[in-house]
């Protein structure tokens, strides 16, 4: 699809919405986020990327959320990142999410999803952490699964209190592109509240490719106080290879923590550890994150932070500085 096509759907699409809710068809909520960020490199392995800076943006939401009856809803998200690109070096705008929701379809709060949608994987995680404008969770990082796939998902409460929820998904494992395989994903996650400040989650998914085959566990804890919010999360993702003895196996942590100084100020601290065993070649990763954050008022996030970043098969490590700006409509 060339760079004028890729324009031209979305816009038709978000046409085609906002018209039938204008004939009074459905009701539609449009809504945006931009992560954008100036960065300096300050150091890096043998110097050779030092003074490196300039202004980006990193990622560009365009939200519908859609009613089309108490029974029925959905979301058609579009977004442009910097590592997606035409041709000519311009940003290229895709389908994020695209999906219909049928609620309560099987007894109240079990709802069925069909579409292009977010596998329950790190859900939880994701929002205790909360900054997704600085970085992704750990397994999203770590590219243990993409954040979308194309398939139906089913969730829902497992107590009637809502303390234990489940989410269940079977997919293509395209990322949200056309399927080109036979093969297919399973992906299980349940949620734990047992209180107010309490939450964790326990996941996994399995699926084979051409080759071979994959399973991954994950387990998330996180707490909540007034000021203070902490979490905690691991992951274990070997992979099969047939025609090898050995496996390829990546595992990996992260620890992260906000702290409230006053209503519109946060400090902000996250390391990740992440290994790789790819048959035999072991690679390891650290990365650290330290942040403050301003909010001048509501949908606006200015975030000074320092990112350090070293991969084993270097001597030193990255150091960047980042002004970071998120903004949401």
């Amino acid at each position: 699809m060339n760079r004028n096509n890729s324009f031209v759907w979305p816009v038709l699409i978000l046409m085609m919405l906002v018209a039938s809710a204008a004939n009074g068809q459905t009701s539609v909520k449009l809504s945006g986020t931009i992560f954008s960020d100036y960065s300096y490199t300050l150091a890096s392995p043998n110097g050779e990327n030092d003074g490196e800076n300039g202004f980006d943006f990193r990622r560009v939401y365009l939200t519908s959320d859609f009613k089309l009856s108490e029974k029925f809803d959905g979301r058609v998200r579009f977004e442009a990142t910097d590592k997606t690109v035409a041709s000519d070096g311009k940003p290229a705008v895709f389908i994020k999410d695209l999906y219909v929701r049928w609620k309560n379809a099987f007894g109240d709060g079990h709802n069925i999803t069909f579409g292009v949608s977010s596998p329950p994987m790190w859900t939880v995680s994701e929002k205790q952490w909360g900054h997704r404008g600085l970085e992704k969770t750990i397994m999203d990082r770590g590219k243990v699964a993409s954040s979308r796939d194309m398939g139906v998902g089913f969730n829902g409460p497992l107590t009637s209190n809502g303390k234990v929820k489940y989410g269940l998904m079977f997919a293509n494992n395209s990322g949200g592109k056309a399927e080109t395989d036979k093969f297919k994903r399973l992906y299980g996650q349940l949620e734990f509240y047992p209180t107010n400040e309490l939450k964790l989650s326990l996941g996994g998914d399995y699926y084979q490719f051409q080759g071979g085959s994959s399973v991954s566990g994950n387990l998330f804890v996180g707490y909540s106080m007034s000021k203070l919010k902490l979490g905690v999360e691991g992951f274990v993702n070997p992979k099969t290879i047939d025609s090898a003895d050995d496996k390829d196996t990546r595992i990996g942590a992260s620890f992260f923590g906000f702290y409230q100084v006053k209503e519109t100020q946060r400090l902000i601290a996250r390391f990740d550890l992440l290994d790789r065993d790819n048959v035999g070649d072991t690679t390891q990763n650290n990365w650290l994150i330290l942040g403050y954050s301003f909010m001048p008022e509501k949908g606006i996030e200015i975030i000074p932070n320092l990112i350090f970043d070293k991969d084993d098969a270097n001597d030193d490590a990255t150091l960047t500085g980042r002004l970071t700006v998120v903004a949401s409509f």
